[in-house]
Order: C-alpha cells, then sequence, then structure tokens
C-alpha cells in the first residue's frame, strides 16, 4: 500500500482529523521541539472502551515525508509490538489537497486484543513529542440470564413520533390514552446520545455501528475508525457483537429489515468500511469474509445481480442469489414463498429479498397499493420477524437478533408523516409479537427497542380538513390549523383492532411538521403517493415541488439550498427494554453503552474458552457521589 495518494480527502475524514488532533493530549514542550513534531492521529481513538479479548486494529498515522527517528508506541510503557506479540505492517500514502497533499505514514497492527480488564495508557512518541491516548477495558459481567438477544432499531424515531403514533393507533379521549404501544410497557425505559466521532450530528451508519460495536465511529462509516488512507475498505476495524458472539459461542445471527439489506442499519451487524456506499463488498463480505448470518431479510435485490441482468448493479459479475443458495441458504423473494419455506421444514438458512431497493413501506404494501410497482406481494415486519426467530430458535447455543424499522427514518426525510407513524405502528407490532413469541418459546431472552438517531418531528395542533381545503388564501389556511383548546383531537380510528387507523384520511389530522427542510408546501394530509417536498430547479438548487401538496402553506426552507429534504438532529432518543438484563438500560447514557449491555446480559466474555464469564462487573470507585446505590458524576 506504499505511494497511496488521496485525492480531495472528504469534508468528514478532514473533519475526523481535526478532532482527533484536538481532543488528543500534546504535553507542554519547548517551543522549538513543539514546532518539529509532526501530526499524529491514534486509533483507536480516547477513551474507547472494549471488551477484554474482542479483535480489534489499531493504527498510528503521523503526517510526514517520513517517519521520525525517534518514533516509539508504548502501551502502558511497553513497546506495542512486544505488548501485541507482533510487528505491525508499515504503510504510507498522500492525501488533501491535489496540488499539496498532505504525506502520512502509518503503522497498523490487525485483529490484536486487550488481555485483561483496566486501564490502558498509549503514547506515541514522533519528533520530540509525545502524543496520548487513553483505553479502557471492562470486566465481563457474568450475564443477567440471557441466552438470546434481540435488538429492534425504529431508524430515525423519536420520542414525539412514538407520542403521535400511539394517538393515531390507540387514541385519547379526554386526555388519556385509550391504551399504550408494547414498547411503553418495558421494564427499563432510557435514553441514547448519539454524536459521532467527527460531528455532533450522525447518521445510520455510524451509530448503528456504535451500538454493535461498542465504539464510535466516522459519518458514513460501518465497524472501522476513519483514517486518512485512499481505500474505504482498510480502516482500522472494529469487532461487531455478531462477529464475537459467532466466534466464542457458536450463536446465530438474524437480520431484518423493511430497508435494504446492505443499508447502514442492518450492514452495521457485520459489515466493516468507512463508506455506507459500499453496497456491492456488503452483499458479499458474509460470503468473502465469514460471518454468515442464519437469516438476511429486506430489499436490495439490485446489489445481489450483475449488470448484465435486468436492475442488476454489481460490476463483478457475480450472482449473489446463486452463490447464497450454494452456500446452503433457502431464498425467497416473495411474501408467498416465505410462507411456503415456512410451513415446510424450519430451513436452517434463509436469504429473503423482497424488492430490488428498499422493501415499500406499511401504507403502500395495505392501502395505496399502486405503488408497489414490480413488488406486490412484501412480507410485512411481523412476519419476517417471527420467521426469523423460528429460524433462530434452533440454535441451542442462542441467537442474537437484530430488526429494523428503515422507513421510519425513510419517510420522516420528505416529510411524509402517515407513512412514519404507519411504519413506527408495524416496529410496535413486531415488538409486541416478538414478546408473545419470547413469553412462550424463550423466556431467556432480553428484547431491547431503540433509535440508531432522531428527527425534529412534532404535532403542535390539529388541521381542519374541509376548512383548510376551502380555503383560497393562506391566511384562511392557516386559520384551519387548530392550536390549545381549539385543537381538540384527531380523528383516527382503529375499528379492526389491528393497531393501525382505519384510513389516514380523516376529517381532523395532526398538524405535524419537521423542523428542518427545504422549501415546501404542506397540507397535512396524507398523500396517496410517497412525498417529494423539493426538486432541484437549473442550477441545483432545491426548490417547492409543485406537484407536491399543490394546496398547501407555504413553508420558507431552512437547510442550504442542495438539501433536498429534511435531515437527522442532534436530540437524544429512547431506548426501551424487556427481559434478563433490561435494568442496564434505564438510564441515560453513550449509544455505545448498548453493545456492553447487551453483552452483560449474556455473560459474554470473549477470552473465556466457552465464552462465557465468570465474574461479575466491577467499575470500580465512584469518580462522583454514591446515592442510593448509583454513582453520580458531572
Amino acid at each position: 500500500m506504499n505511494g497511496k495518494l488521496l485525492i480531495g480527502l472528504s469534508a468528514a475524514i478532514r473533519g475526523l482529523l481535526a478532532l482527533v488532533l484536538m481532543v488528543t493530549s500534546f504535553p507542554v514542550l519547548p517551543a522549538t521541539a513543539q514546532d518539529a513534531a509532526p501530526p499524529v492521529m491514534i486509533l483507536p481513538i480516547d477513551r474507547a472502551t472494549f471488551l477484554p479479548g474482542a479483535y480489534f486494529d489499531f493504527r498510528v498515522e503521523v503526517h510526514a515525508e517520513a517517519m521520525p527517528e525517534d518514533f516509539a508506541v508504548t502501551i502502558n510503557g511497553e513497546d506495542a509490538a512486544a505488548f501485541f506479540g507482533a510487528e505491525p505492517t508499515a504503510e504510507s500514502w498522500a492525501f488533501g489537497d491535489e496540488a499539496a497533499p498532505t504525506p502520512a505514514q502509518s503503522v497498523i497492527w490487525r485483529q490484536v486484543m486487550l488481555p485483561e480488564a483496566g486501564l490502558y495508557v498509549v503514547e506515541v512518541t514522533a519528533g520530540g513529542a509525545t502524543t496520548s491516548v487513553n483505553w479502557y477495558a471492562r470486566q465481563p459481567q457474568a450475564g443477567a440470564g440471557a441466552k438470546n438477544v434481540i435488538l429492534f432499531i425504529g431508524d430515525g424515531m423519536s420520542v414525539s413520533q412514538i407520542t403521535a403514533a400511539r394517538i393515531a393507533s390507540r387514541g385519547n379521549t379526554q386526555g388519556k390514552a385509550n391504551g399504550y404501544f408494547a414498547i411503553d410497557q418495558m421494564e427499563a425505559i432510557g435514553l441514547l446520545q448519539t454524536s459521532s466521532v467527527d460531528s455532533i450530528m450522525a447518521d445510520s451508519a455510524n451509530t448503528a455501528s456504535a451500538l454493535n460495536t461498542g465504539h464510535k465511529s466516522s459519518v458514513n462509516a460501518l465497524g472501522v475508525y476513519v483514517d486518512t488512507s485512499p481505500e474505504t475498505l482498510d480502516d482500522p476495524r472494529q469487532e461487531t457483537l455478531a462477529e464475537i458472539l459467532k466466534r466464542t459461542r457458536g450463536m446465530s445471527i438474524g437480520i431484518v429489515t423493511t430497508a435494504g439489506w446492505t443499508d447502514a442499519t442492518p450492514a452495521a451487524v457485520f459489515g466493516h468500511t468507512r463508506r455506507r456506499g459500499d453496497r456491492e463488498f456488503l452483499a458479499a463480505e458474509p460470503l468473502d469474509e465469514g460471518l454468515m448470518p442464519e437469516v438476511i431479510m429486506g430489499g436490495d435485490g439490485r446489489y445481489m445481480l450483475p449488470e448484465a441482468v435486468a436492475g442488476g448493479r454489481r460490476k463483478d459479475g457475480r450472482n449473489m442469489f446463486d452463490e447464497y443458495e450454494a452456500a446452503g441458504y433457502t431464498v425467497v423473494t416473495t411474501a408467498t414463498e416465505l410462507q411456503n419455506a415456512m410451513s415446510a421444514e424450519t430451513p436452517e438458512k434463509l436469504l429473503g429479498i423482497f424488492n430490488s431497493g428498499d422493501m415499500n413501506v406499511w401504507l403502500d404494501r395495505n392501502v395505496y397499493t399502486d405503488n408497489l410497482g414490480d413488488f406486490p406481494d412484501q412480507p410485512g415486519l411481523v412476519d419476517m420477524t417471527l420467521s426469523a426467530l423460528e429460524i433462530l430458535g434452533q440454535n441451542e447455543n442462542g441467537f442474537y437478533l437484530m430488526v429494523e424499522a428503515g422507513s421510519i427514518d425513510k419517510q420522516m426525510h420528505p416529510l411524509d408523516q402517515e407513512r412514519t407513524l404507519s411504519d413506527l405502528i408495524e416496529l410496535d407490532n413486531a415488538v409486541a409479537a416478538t414478546i408473545e413469541w419470547a413469553a412462550v418459546n424463550a423466556p431467556d431472552t432480553l428484547i431491547v427497542v431503540t433509535a440508531d438517531h432522531g428527527h425534529g418531528y412534532e404535532v403542535y395542533g390539529t388541521v381542519d380538513v374541509e376548512t383548510f381545503n376551502a380555503a383560497t388564501d393562506d391566511a384562511g389556511k392557516r386559520s384551519a390549523i387548530r392550536i390549545y383548546d381549539r385543537a381538540g383531537f384527531p380523528g383516527y380510528t382503529d375499528g379492526d383492532g389491528d393497531g393501525f387507523p382505519d384510513t389516514w384520511d380523516v376529517p381532523i389530522v395532526f398538524a405535524g411538521i419537521v423542523n428542518n427542510h427545504p422549501d415546501y408546501t404542506e397540507d397535512f394530509q396524507v398523500s396517496p403517493v410517497p412525498r417529494v417536498p423539493a426538486v432541484a430547479d437549473a442550477d441545483g438548487n432545491y426548490i417547492d415541488n409543485p406537484d407536491d401538496d399543490p394546496n398547501g402553506i407555504p413553508m420558507s426552507g431552512n437547510l442550504p439550498l442542495s438539501s433536498s429534504t429534511g435531515v437527522h438532529t442532534l436530540q437524544d432518543v429512547p431506548v426501551f427494554a424487556a427481559g434478563p438484563g433490561a435494568d442496564f438500560f434505564g438510564r441515560v447514557m453513550d449509544n455505545t453503552e448498548v453493545f456492553f449491555g447487551l453483552a452483560a446480559a449474556l455473560g459474554l466474555d470473549p477470552l473465556a474458552e466457552d465464552g462465557m464469564a465468570a465474574s461479575m462487573d466491577d467499575e470500580g470507585a465512584c469518580a462522583g457521589i454514591v446515592f442510593n446505590g448509583r454513582c453520580y458524576t458531572r
């Protein structure tokens, strides 16, 4: 890899470099030595947390023409090569401005681990200066009795969306809910912080990666710490929970999503790339690199087929359907085929690909079916989840299942509240079905429900649809928006008891809005087709789409003109948990803690011969104030 040249380093990578250099501690040195010292980047980052025995890659970059003569890397004072029992690989490249690229010298250790719990001080000396970061390895916990863990991710799900969906689904009379969601009634409820290494604002890739690895990452990255090299697939890897469980315990792994299965959130279960767009690589990675989930269900048929086949996008000519079938998977592509496969002898491994891209949302699969196009027979999230549980439940060693309701996010981006909220209701129905399944078949199962990040959706009143549509000017339409005591209650009803409103086309609807958006118009009513709120003009700037809600009120944009839809927001996201180990989640914490909570419930110890921890965790003395058995810090 010597002589690599990276032209046009992305803003995200440059931001990462600036952040890492800022947060690592540089000792005070004489001005001459300080000026001579080249910038150093250490990955994993400061305050990274590990399970002893979990694999990771360790890279040190020195941004100089040549490695300084005094270059040294130590861990707790011991030479890093001696500490890991292996010499690193030396690499070099250049990155940044094509006219004046920045040279980089690097060493990397692949697939190393920390041997025991404790604090590890990593020091890098280069050019007369020493840069250090602290790592911490946790003592594995003996476990809370969980044999299986299930992680539900409502992509982009926020508390305000849950509130609105609950009212639309269950109703509210005189201020009191007429019923509750399954997630509302789980044992523990907490909040997760979602920022990434390089930004307070995160995307699904690095946030889902944090849930699955216990490590932070950068925008667009999966299962890696982002470096400055030109390659997207060589960045320092973080072993995922699924990989550890498969390697140490022989557990089964399942991935179920209503998005494409190579999209960011599902790919975080197994993927390792700094560019979530490496979809061809991700579709083949389970076969090429050894972590083969027993269940894969979702969309993304386009990345399974070569370009020579209609709809295929693979440039390497591989037919992944054939390859997965040859690897022992039962392959299904419709809801009917899935039902038939599950009605016969339960498959050992199943690949279900039900759309060329993302699967269609609940509202289009069940109401506006003209939008289904070439894929009229797609299963719902409940059926996919229950099918996965039947397959995974065959493994006496247990299983890890990740289930994603991907279009909560994908419909919130284009500001489509009805498609968002109906998919959230579908997620809760899948959670309820899973709780019922676990109660009968596997009570030793921890179920966790959370989001990767949030959206700025909120309901601030209701809208009288008849008055709104009859108005001939903006003032008349705005007078149809009812607030405070005039708001009353929306008109959604659920006559058949399936949890979904009988219709979203009712006389009184939510006045729901997203707090960031391009220029667009809003009529607050269900759209018979998926929304496209803005379109590009001749200059590439996004303006109001005249065909989307043409009878709505104008909403002045508050995003860059290059933004076509709403974006994610900074808010903490909710986490709900039930089953053995649920108490871990009843607090405010970083999203990386989800990994450690799942591991603790299972009693996971990667160093043990059977992968089982033998002793309880001892986090050490409280650095703040102990009150009622809890440690409070500032």
